[in-house]
């Protein structure tokens, strides 16, 4: 399997390159699109100051140095939607994304640009995003017939489902999975929030209820007032669910963006499921994190490559599951569930 890492800087390149990344994969920010859309509409997921690459120049400069090792360039277009002159827009940067700064693919997620660029036959891969939503094999050909190569599966899928849509469809599409780092508390792919403002998502909300449970359904409001405030079974029920859903969402947005004793970070994870992801015929594991730090995406790497290469040693998949618990060396993380790509429930 393939390991797939995040880039924003060009002074990443080489410790990426040094510590084994097999595929990179970064977002651009363009004065073209700037000049039309200004900086509230996005071209990609992620933050055009902190994630993405900010010139055409750093952009062939990547390509170069990472075709000179053999390692392949992705580029992100994975906002979930464009209005009709953004995708004109990319279509016309695709050309110059292709043709001269030598990408060898694309990670797309509206529908209406994966069309588009069917008809553009760019000489490029196409890789769906995992907010395509990609949730059955049924999907599979459809997407085959708009020209895509890699389908980058949601983290929202149990294993089970995952060993199914690859082991049906191995011999005509790629598939990649998340490895570390940023869960997502929603299914991304039928999101509509933007990051813009900040993850919605992430945000430490404060959520009361103020009903009469035989006169209809809650609405916001206090439980200091009203016949909810005398229903202390619902009360406290309540209370539970917010404390457990906002631990969710620590462990989601990387435990706090906190790190290991031995500098290794922590976050959600698959690690445990790599020697399945290889008997089922995932082609790539990925990496995610754009806008991270230097050290964060070091020690990511390094994590995921001690885990991966367990899998080319024919090694057996309890022990590269004993391996990658030992290795995050945060076994109450682990233990609580949260903290798990792929959950079954």
């Amino acid at each position: 399997m393939k390991i797939i890492t995040p880039i924003s800087n060009v002074s990443e390149l080489d410790m990426l390159l040094h510590n084994g990344a097999d595929e990179l994969y970064c977002g651009l920010r363009t004065p073209e699109w700037d000049e039309i859309f200004g900086k509230g509409l996005w071209m990609n997921r992620r933050s055009p100051q902190q994630a993405n690459l900010s010139s055409w120049e750093d952009l062939e400069k990547i390509t170069t140095a990472a075709h000179n090792k053999s390692v392949k360039v992705s580029i992100t277009l994975n906002a979930s939607f464009y209005p009709e002159k953004g995708i004109a827009c990319i279509l016309n940067l695709c050309d110059q994304i292709v043709n001269q700064a030598c990408v060898d693919a694309l990670i797309v997620s509206d529908l209406n640009l994966l069309i588009a660029l069917s008809k553009e036959k760019l000489p490029v891969r196409i890789h769906l995003s995992s907010l395509g939503s990609c949730f059955n094999s049924h999907s599979i050909d459809f997407y085959r017939s708009l020209g895509v190569d890699r389908i980058i599966l949601p983290r929202q899928l149990t294993l089970p489902e995952i060993k199914s849509i690859v082991q049906a469809n191995a011999d005509k599409m790629e598939f990649e999975v998340f490895a570390l780092n940023d869960g997502c508390y929603f299914e991304e792919g039928f999101c509509q929030t933007s990051h813009t403002l900040g993850a919605f998502c992430l945000t430490d909300w404060e959520i009361e209820a103020s009903s009469s449970l035989k006169t209809g359904p809650l609405k916001v409001g206090s439980l200091k007032t009203g016949p909810l405030k005398k229903n202390r079974s619902f009360s406290k029920n309540l209370d539970d669910c917010m404390t457990h859903y906002k631990e969710f969402l620590w462990f989601q947005n990387n435990c706090g963006s906190s790190f290991q004793k031995d500098g290794l970070p922590n976050g959600p994870c698959s690690l445990c499921g790599f020697g399945h992801f290889r008997d089922w015929g995932v082609t790539a594991v990925k990496i995610v994190g754009r806008e991270a730090s230097f050290h964060r995406k070091m020690g990511s790497l390094q994590m995921v490559k001690a885990v991966r290469d367990k899998t080319r040693n024919h090694t057996q998949n309890n022990r590269i599951k004993d391996y990658a618990r030992d290795l995050r060396q945060t076994p109450e993380y682990c233990d609580s569930g949260y903290m798990c790509y792929f959950r079954e429930a």
